[in-house]
């Protein structure tokens, strides 16, 4: 996408003329771009992760900005949902250790019970033993930002 189309979406965007995209803007122009409503939490990381905000919302350059980098990201949330999906492989919608195991397993990769043990329960925040895809999609990005 050039620097005019981005333009003209952020034009259409800004539905009161305000000269910045609110969190509602966001949220249309997120669908407009990617076909995906960004939520509430990620809308809230964006919006603090700018310096000096002026506006309660993202500026033109902040929305080119946003644009060029969003793109990463959707293209991280697919590979992870992707991931989560070979490892969810009787489609429960959450993993249990058994699942971890057994991709483990597929990968061919030798690792000790115990790590595997470990490295479960410290998903399983609510030690209900099962990860749900927001939990392993926060592991995910963090260990890709690491």
């Amino acid at each position: 996408m050039n620097r005019n189309d981005i333009e003209k979406l952020f034009r259409e965007c800004d539905r009161k003329g305000k000269g910045y995209l609110d969190r509602e803007d966001i949220k249309v122009a997120s669908i407009r771009l990617y076909g995906l409503k960004m939520d509430k939490y990620k809308i809230e990381r964006l919006l603090s992760n700018i310096p000096d905000r002026v506006h309660p919302g993202l500026t033109l350059e902040q929305f080119v900005d946003f644009v060029h980098s969003y793109k990463h990201q959707i293209d991280q949330e697919d590979e992870n949902r992707e991931t989560f999906l070979i490892f969810d492989r009787t489609c429960k919608g959450f993993l249990n250790k058994d699942d971890f195991l057994h991709a483990f397993e597929r990968m061919n990769i030798k690792m000790n019970p115990e790590v595997i043990d470990s490295a479960f329960k410290q998903l399983d925040v609510d030690g209900d033993g099962r990860v749900s895809y927001r939990d392993f999609d926060i592991m995910m990005n963090y260990v890709a930002n690491e």
